[in-house]
């Protein structure tokens, strides 16, 4: 008997589910009241534009290493600049969608050996960028998770990305 096997277009499926959380993310922030954007809860939580400023930042960093540059890692103060940057929901979603697009580029035009490359990543952790590809569009879910954890501290529970 005959089997062909077929393999996996690993770069289309991180693409489509980078595209996916995205969109989860941009439904989400919306949701959450302008004037609520860059407050804190309890004193304690990050503001929602500083959880997004640090999912962009990994977003930014991963893109720019794909394309064959070394960006420094983020430290405090660029953070803050991003976050700064995204002050109001409009600007933090079209930012968001467009690092997202920049990200799905990036991934889809390094070389195989690119994604096989192994780096430091911002936090230390030596892994091959295709890792930390995946890292990065998880890391938007993560901070979609906080931002919906936003929405029930302020006593709201609908799901917006659900459709």
């Amino acid at each position: 008997m005959e089997t062909t096997a077929k393999g996996i277009n690993a770069r289309k499926y991180l693409t489509e589910w980078l595209k996916i959380v995205t969109s989860m993310a941009t439904a989400d922030i919306r949701a959450i009241p302008e004037d609520k954007w860059t407050s804190t809860f309890g004193g304690r939580t990050r503001p929602a534009n500083l959880l997004a400023a640090d999912a962009l930042e990994l977003m930014y960093w991963t893109a720019e290493t794909l394309k064959g540059n070394s960006p420094p890692p983020s430290d405090d103060d660029s953070l803050k600049v991003l976050a700064e940057r995204i002050a109001n929901r409009e600007d933090a979603i079209s930012t968001l969608e467009s690092a997202s697009e920049e990200l799905v580029t990036a991934i889809n035009e390094a070389s195989d050996e690119t994604l096989s490359k192994v780096v430091r990543a911002p936090w230390g952790q030596e892994a091959p960028l295709f890792m930390i590809a995946q890292i990065a569009v998880s890391h938007i879910w993560y901070h979609d998770g906080q931002f919906n954890y936003i929405h029930c501290l302020l006593g709201d529970d609908k799901i917006y990305w659900g459709g």
